[in-house]
């Protein structure tokens, strides 16, 4: 992963999405990562996609544009995870908490 201090987690609906979200992504050159949710998020089937923040809006659109929506997504800074808002329209984000 890229060196930067923050992470980002994404969750969807199913494992299989979770899977050809990432096999898509990889394809596009995006640095992402299929991993297990960690521990104290309870969202979607329980993996998530890691990548680098600044990602998220490229990869967001990239991936509605197929069909696979992001679910929800987290911004890791040190040891906590903080929920960011996903605009659903555009894939952007308006940097707000849920």
């Amino acid at each position: 992963m890229e060196s930067s201090s923050k992470e980002l987690i994404v969750g969807f609906e199913g494992v299989a999405q979770a899977i050809m979200a990432e096999q898509a992504l990889l394809e596009q050159g995006f640095y992402v990562r299929v991993m297990p949710m960690p521990a104290g998020i309870r969202a979607g089937c329980g993996f998530c996609l890691r990548f680098v923040p600044e990602d998220l809006e490229r990869a967001a659109v990239f991936l509605s544009e197929r069909g696979l929506a992001i679910r929800e997504a987290w911004e890791k800074s040190g040891n906590e995870y903080k929920k960011i808002m996903i605009n659903s329209t555009d894939g952007g984000t308006d940097g707000q908490e849920r």
